[in-house]
């Protein structure tokens, strides 16, 4: 079974192959900098399928480490198939990005996801916070995608069993 915060083997792998100390960053505060992490800005600002698929080859490295709370990918086509795929039950998605936080390579993005889907009427938003790890390549492309969320916010609520499940185990604690 999948889960986004075990530090499984291919984890901890990713942490060391892509350690920032073995990559040529821009300097922390420069117009390089800023640019590179405006290109993330921009690509989860306008959340559509024509924007995923014309900016994800700017932004993602060919070969990286993705992992959300659904599933893990070590490469760029199967993180823009699955993104894309994510859109399917939704009428929209947003991403409200608060802050970054930087230090030594090491970027951390608090944001806020919002979605309407298909099924609810127009307009009826679920709304979830999360955090995202990332780091660079020295291209200034992400090699390392990390996101903490917890999805029975938003997704697992949706399912039936899985609302009352999780309203029974939250009594229970």
């Amino acid at each position: 079974m999948h889960t986004s915060s075990d530090p499984n083997t291919r984890y901890r792998a990713a942490l060391s192959e892509t350690d920032p100390s073995q990559f040529s960053l821009p300097e922390s505060g420069s117009p390089e900098e800023a640019q590179m992490l405006d290109g993330v800005r921009q690509f989860f600002s306008e959340y559509t399928r024509s924007s995923i698929d014309a900016n994800i080859d700017s932004v993602y490295a060919e070969n990286l480490y993705f992992r959300d709370a659904f599933r893990q990918f070590d490469n760029r086509d199967a993180v823009q198939a699955y993104l894309v795929n994510g859109l399917e039950p939704l009428d929209q998605a947003e991403f409200q990005i608060n802050r970054i936080i930087s230090q030594n390579g090491e970027y951390y993005i608090d944001w806020l996801m919002r979605l309407d889907f298909k099924k609810t009427p127009k307009g009826t938003w679920e709304e979830s916070i999360g955090m995202t790890h990332l780091r660079f390549n020295d291209a200034g492309k992400v090699i390392f995608h990390q996101d903490y969320w917890d999805p029975t916010d938003i997704v697992y609520r949706r399912i039936p069993v899985a609302k009352q499940l999780i309203a029974y185990a939250q009594g229970k604690m």
